[in-house]
């Protein structure tokens, strides 16, 4: 299954989720889309427009294949599911209605470091889905950080 996810910004993400569906048209896929405020609705895939995490998460877990925005928030949570997944950036002028147009240069650094995919143009969805779905289902990506151990130190430093 095609499980795909535009997170919550407050223009929502037609071209991501019209692409997500024509490509699961296109491969005769199962899909899910979390739609949040996109104007298209999906003829083929299910969806929502928003969902609890834990339910993303489930569905990201039991996917195939991650299709979503390059935010940080969903694309770790992809990640951690340990799926393949490919990246499609919101770009295009900032503006007030769509404030978010950064997402390219860290999905591309993304690509690089853990194999992710990135799709830079709606048509070209359905070949980067197919490439991905001949590969094995399962991905382990080095997500470690040295975030905690920084944490933990110096919550067990002493307080004066």
């Amino acid at each position: 299954m095609l499980v795909a996810a535009v997170g919550t910004f407050i223009a929502g993400f037609d071209a991501l989720v019209e692409a997500a569906d024509r490509t699961c048209m296109a491969l005769g896929l199962p899909g899910f889309a979390q739609i949040g405020q996109s104007r298209y609705v999906p003829e083929r895939m299910d969806w929502q427009r928003f969902l609890p995490h834990v339910e993303l998460v489930t569905r990201f877990q039991a996917a195939r294949l991650v299709v979503c925005h390059a935010g940080m928030g969903i694309v770790g949570e992809a990640m951690r599911a340990g799926v393949p997944i490919i990246l499609f950036p919101r770009r295009g002028e900032t503006s007030a209605l769509h404030p978010a147009n950064d997402q390219t240069p860290l999905a591309l650094r993304l690509a690089a470091r853990h194999g992710l995919a990135v799709c830079h143009r709606p048509a070209d969805l359905p070949e980067l889905a197919s490439q991905l779905l001949g590969r094995p289902k399962r991905r382990s990506y080095r997500l470690a950080s040295d975030v905690p151990a920084i944490l933990a130190d110096w919550l067990s430093r002493p307080r004066p």
